[in-house]
Formats: structure tokens, sequence, C-alpha cells
């Protein structure tokens, strides 16, 4: 992934298809449980707003993302050193807990429409509507007999 197409598509000069593209290979598995993220660097700095994580819900409930990137946009958002928000206001708080719960949807909230639709609220409104309900059920453990 590169933070540069990323950057261009939260300001609208990249369109959906682009930043899709640009997610493709952008994790790959090297083992059951081990994934690797690619992520290329921009050189100048970028300050994401909750408006551009609801762009990014936007494009998730039209279909044209799938749940699940958000979790690698997050990733790219939160490792970079060139994009940024302020968390010393309430809009950088809300895109900082969005993110890092994007980020690690298995310890937080599953990436679903029903989900991400809840994240698009809460960054409009500042109203949190999750319930344990969103939390997923641990599965049973098996014993191999």
């Amino acid at each position: 992934m590169h933070e540069a197409v990323l950057r261009d598509y939260l300001l609208g000069a990249a369109d959906v298809v682009a930043l899709r593209a640009d997610l493709q290979g952008a994790v790959t598995q090297t083992s059951y449980d081990v994934f690797s993220q690619h992520v290329v660097n921009m050189a100048t700095d970028f300050d994401v707003t909750a408006g551009h994580l609801v762009d990014l819900c936007d494009a998730v409930l039209a279909g044209h993302l799938p749940p699940p990137d958000l979790s690698v946009i997050a990733f790219c958002l939160v490792t970079s050193e060139h994009f940024q928000w302020h968390t010393e206001t309430p809009n950088g708080q809300l895109v900082e807990a969005t993110l890092y719960e994007w980020d690690s949807p298995k310890i937080n909230y599953p990436l679903t429409l029903q989900t991400v639709a809840k994240f698009r609220h809460r960054l409009l409104t500042g109203e949190d509507t999750f319930t344990r309900a969103d939390i997923p059920k641990e599965q049973p453990r098996t014993r191999n007999a």
C-alpha cells in the first residue's frame, strides 16, 4: 500500500478503484497466523479527520470496499510517520479511537456492514451505539481425539 494513494483518496484526487488496486497485495500471509503488511511511505504530512474516516465508511457501505480493507487502511494510518490527527480535540480523539479499533478487529469489533455503520454514526455524532452484541463470541475450542 502506498501512503500517497491513500492520501490522494482522502483528498478526493484518487477514486476508490485506485485505492482498491493499491490495497491488493498490501497484506500477505507468511504462515498460519502471521501476516505481513507492506506500506510505502509518503514524503509529506497529512492531517486525518473524522470526515475522512466517514468517507471510508461510506465507500464500504456503498459496496465499493470490503469491510476488512478498513483494517489494512487503519494499519497504514496508525503506523505512518506522516498521517496525523490531533488527539487534544474531540475530532482527533474519535479518529484515534476508530483507527485503533479498525486496526484490531479481532479484539475490538469485527468489521462488518453493521459495525461500519455504527463507526460512521459515532464519527459523525460522537454517540457510541455499540453494544455487547457487536462483540463476537469466542468460538468453542475443539479437542483432538
